[in-house]
């Protein structure tokens, strides 16, 4: 098998672990808050990897600008960029938040143009229109509902967050790309990438509204746990798919994470989030663009 497939296999691994993470998290934030999601991850990240980076990487060669990328890295995704999904998870569901966050390969591929001097053809620009066209469909699918739940407010309102999570996620995939680069063990950065993570959970959490801080309860907290450790799991396979395959093409696949979001929640969440035609079409405009971005680096 040669690394440009195996890190293709990776990176949809990545998208299937981040579905089932989120899915988890889904049913926690009935009882729970978005931010608990956060400190959950980035503990069972700890967990699970600082032992093994402290027992087989010596810590004093890492390097402070190695250190810092990564970190940063953290506190970009899941720190805020997760905080944010599944803040947006509240407001628009899991299959449109999940959807919408497809336009993060398009935006990581801008990133990659300026920091790695890439070329996009004619594909990326395909690519864009079919990712734009879904997201427009998404917000008349909402639109057309009446799903707003506060008056006087516009329907892209809601989308806020899931935007802001965007931007965070095609920034965190430059920064892991740099730090890979910097650093071979993978759990090397997967620990500190957590530190930076739960740097954010801390700060954060005294700026949050009382009913959205950190609250942990016997029904939400094994699913937070298991959340935490699929998308530890996803973050891992990430990580090595950017060590062995070029950006542009790991991050769309990557986001196939949409199309495993709607089976998933079409499994479990088909009372409270119908998946009607719209919704599908616009997931399958958004990952098909997604897919001709991938094309155009190969």
């Amino acid at each position: 098998m040669n690394s440009l497939l195996l890190a293709n296999l990776l990176a949809l691994l990545t998208g299937l672990a981040f579905a089932a993470g989120d899915t988890a998290v889904h049913f926690a934030l009935r009882t729970s808050t978005p931010v608990t999601g956060i400190l959950t991850l980035s503990v069972v990240t700890l967990l699970i990897y600082g032992p093994v980076a402290l027992a087989t990487f010596p810590v004093l060669e890492i390097g402070w600008s190695a250190f810092l990328v990564f970190l940063a890295a953290g506190v970009a995704s899941p720190g805020l960029a997760g905080t944010l999904l599944y803040m947006s998870f509240r407001r628009i569901g899991l299959s449109r938040s999940v959807t919408i966050i497809s336009c993060a390969p398009l935006l990581t591929v801008l990133f990659a143009i300026v920091f790695f001097d890439e070329s996009p053809t004619y594909l990326v620009f395909i690519g864009t229109l079919f990712i734009v066209l879904g997201v427009m469909l998404l917000a008349q699918e909402r639109r057309k509902r009446g799903m707003e739940r506060t008056s006087g407010r516009s329907v892209w309102h809601s989308f806020i967050y899931a935007g802001l999570a965007v931007f965070m996620f095609a920034l965190t995939a430059v920064l892991r790309k740099i730090g890979v680069t910097m650093v071979s063990s993978l759990s090397v950065g997967l620990s500190i990438a957590a530190l930076g993570a739960l740097l954010v959970v801390v700060v954060w959490n005294f700026f949050l509204p009382k009913n959205d801080r950190i609250r942990i309860g016997s029904y939400d907290a094994k699913f937070f746990i298991a959340s935490g450790v699929i998308s530890s799991t996803g973050h891992l396979a990430f990580f090595a798919a950017l060590q062995i395959g070029p950006l542009s093409t790991v991050a769309p696949l990557v986001y196939s994470a949409p199309l495993f979001a709607l089976f998933f929640s079409w499994i479990f969440f088909r009372k409270s989030e119908r998946l009607n035609a719209p919704l599908i079409i616009g997931a399958i405009l958004i990952c098909a663009g997604a897919a001709l971005v991938t094309m155009s680096r190969q």
